[in-house]
């Protein structure tokens, strides 16, 4: 073929593709179809035709590629360069007044202004794009850590593949229309197939589909809500709000929610009220709606507490709720000895899945409630996830029932029950030796947060334990094939899968090694930031070397580092000085189990005290924040004589002033990058 034609070729191709993408916007982004479905497919069908033709013309960014390449082995799982924090629910206006009074007192005023958007109900992702082309795609995972999952996202029309030619990153909810919802359903059931729970469930499990074909077939959609980055981006408006991002989104081509500026809370919600009223007959599933700070330098100041953005609150619909009969209260034992109550009731079905339990939290909630066997409750899920009992209706109350008293003993081991605290209302079984404890802890210690050894659920615990198979953490790294093809109701295939699971899991992240050993007052946040503790000439080392580096840590020491209080402090002593433990860590060498440390960061500003003030040009308050600790410094919201050094940003507040008279060094981001790079000396 002659190079006129072939550039004929390649020009119709670019022209579809580009044709093809102003349709896509239309119709995704302005709800404003140009053209109908079948003219749509037809170019898409024209342009498949000439790329099956002349393969050279075919890149990443073509709309045929968007369902493609072979079903993967796993999901490469990739660290967030931010964490993908969760939000705090209020489920009242009374709590997002309180939420306002909290901000209210670290502004030292009420912010200027909010934004409130419709809530998806779907899965969060996050969505990477480099030199115009959308590179990687993760889910939210456990805010730290998530999948790339990039290629079922590519299959989601509603993404677009190429932008302009800038680094940036954008989040969003992946969710599943429920017209779709119902189509797919009504096609498994007259394939005989499993039904999708709800269209979240759809969603999130056509994502985490190993197979894009498959993933490709849900029909997913995609709202996005944040766009993250660390330059102006060419020919657009550097965002300074909220408002700003969800119009630089649309431009871009991203699709984005209802949403509108508020003055006050007041007008948050008229705008809460008017979704609620309107929320049935959406196209979509949601369950409230998102508030924030408008202002994004106002939003940044307000910084994180725990894994939750202060600046920022999910307002929820009430829960669903349904009325139900209960049969039985038991008393649930847990890892650590809490006593839980738990509802048995009739079945029922809540917000898309089957209930028939349901917490009562704790014995003084019971007797609060007057909950009694044969009584009716009214049952929601709180937060559309727990299911829990509100309340009693005593009309419908049998004469002839009984009011429930708290245990006096273990429903298990029969030992006294203890409260740890006076003041306290909840009751613990203090014997260490109670079987249903250990279970629990060894539950905890191959759950998906821990050592994540599929095949081992909670009733293989259980049976594994009951047959004197395994006794603590370490046996199960001793079980063989032949121990568990002894067991009822199991085959050489499924015995080999779990041996081989157990042989994965040895290899782990440290934070994980630490979240599953179920250390109290230890989760998934204080488990990352004890991992950045460790260093090691390589990146893999063995429990024992953990242990040391770790027992070499005082109370002060703990206490020191950034939101461990004085419990956990005294927790984390107590564990590693305990020579029992340092035997466990011992026997985990021994059995071969690897760590893998966090990528290696020097230590430069390990000890030292940073507070942040105004806005920095290139990073975030957050990246900041979490730059700084990964180099082993603490960040305070408060300037102190123990404050080593004061950030200062654009337009610094008063912690600027108090830093003068205190004589605490003041820098700039300049210098904060100089400093955690050694090029200058970290002194006071």
């Amino acid at each position: 073929m002659d190079k006129i034609k072939k550039n004929v070729i390649k020009a119709r191709i670019e022209k579809l593709k580009t044709l093809i993408e102003k349709n896509r916007y239309a119709y995704h982004v302005l709800d404003k179809p140009r053209v109908s479905d079948a003219i749509d497919d037809s170019l898409k069908h024209e342009l498949a035709d000439l790329e099956k033709q002349y393969p050279e013309f075919i890149t990443a960014d073509s709309p045929t590629q968007r369902v493609g390449g072979r079903p993967l082995d796993k999901f490469k799982k990739v660290q967030h360069k931010q964490p993908m924090l969760s939000l705090i629910d209020s489920f009242s206006a009374e709590e997002l007044e309180d939420w306002q009074k909290r901000n209210a007192r670290l502004l030292h005023k009420k912010p200027d202004g909010y934004f409130a958007e419709i809530k998806i109900d779907g899965l969060a992702v996050s969505l990477h794009y480099q030199n115009g082309k959308f590179i990687q795609g993760l889910t939210r995972g456990d805010g730290w850590v998530g999948e790339d999952v990039i290629q079922n996202l590519k299959t989601v029309e509603s993404i677009p593949l190429k932008i302009l030619n800038s680094k940036f990153e954008v989040r969003g909810e992946v969710y599943m229309k429920k017209t779709v919802f119902e189509m797919l359903n009504k096609k498994y059931k007259k394939a005989g197939k499993p039904l999708l729970a709800n269209p979240r469930n759809g969603a999130a499990g056509s994502i985490r589909q190993l197979d894009p074909k498959l993933a490709a077939e849900r029909k997913l959609s995609f709202f996005a809500y944040d766009i993250i980055t660390n330059q102006k981006l060419k020919n657009y408006l550097n965002p300074k709000t909220h408002s700003d991002k969800h119009k630089l989104l649309q431009k871009l081509g991203f699709p984005v929610a209802e949403g509108r500026e508020c003055r006050d809370l007041n007008e948050v919600k008229s705008f809460y009220q008017i979704i609620q009223k309107k929320r049935d007959r959406l196209e979509f599933n949601i369950d409230g709606i998102w508030v924030g700070v408008n202002d994004n330098r106002t939003f940044e100041k307000l910084a994180v507490a725990g894994k939750s953005p202060r600046a920022a609150v999910a307002y929820k619909f009430p829960a669903e709720e349904k009325t139900t009969m209960v049969k039985s209260i038991i008393n649930q034992v847990g890892r650590s000895g809490k006593i839980t109550p738990v509802a048995v009731m009739e079945p029922t079905q809540i917000a898309g899945s089957i209930v028939s339990r349901a917490t009562l939290h704790n014995w003084q909630e019971v007797l609060k409630k007057d909950v009694r066997i044969a009584d009716t409750v009214i049952v929601r899920k709180a937060g559309d996830i727990i299911p829990e009992v509100v309340s009693v209706i005593k009309e419908l109350r049998p004469k002839n029932s009984k009011k429930n008293f708290p245990p006096v003993a273990c429903p298990n081991c029969q030992q006294k029950l203890v409260k740890q605290k006076s003041d306290q209302v909840d009751l613990f079984c203090p014997n260490n030796n109670c079987k249903i404890k250990t279970i629990r802890r060894l539950e905890h210690f191959v759950s998906k947060k821990g050592f994540d050894i599929d095949g081992l659920g909670k009733k293989i615990i259980a049976q594994l334990f009951e047959a004197g198979l395994i006794k603590n953490e370490t046996d199960i790294f001793n079980l063989k094939e032949s121990d568990l093809e002894s067991l009822e109701r199991f085959e050489q295939k499924s015995a080999q899968n779990i041996i081989f699971s157990i042989e994965q899991s040895k290899k782990i992240s440290l934070s994980k090694f630490l979240f599953a050993l179920g250390i109290k007052h230890i989760g998934e946040i204080t488990s990352n930031q004890i991992a950045r503790l460790v260093d090691n000439n390589s990146n893999i080392i063995e429990p024992t070397k953990v242990f040391n580096k770790l027992s070499k840590y005082d109370f002060d020491d703990w206490q020191k580092m950034y939101d461990i209080g004085p419990e956990a402090s005294q927790t984390l002593f107590e564990f590693f000085q305990s020579k029992k433990k340092r035997s466990q860590f011992n026997n985990f060498s021994q059995l071969g189990i690897k760590i893998i440390l966090p990528p290696k960061i020097k230590q430069t500003l390990l000890g030292k005290s940073f507070v942040i003030t105004g806005t920095l040009e290139k990073l975030t308050r957050d990246e900041a924040q979490n730059q700084i600790r990964l180099r082993g410094g603490n960040v305070s919201s408060a300037v102190s004589k123990e404050t080593d050094f004061l950030i200062a940003g654009a337009n610094p507040g008063s912690k600027y002033e108090k830093a003068k008279k205190l004589g605490v060094k003041i820098i700039d981001e300049k210098q904060l990058d100089r400093l955690w790079n050694k090029e200058c000396q970290p002194d006071k």
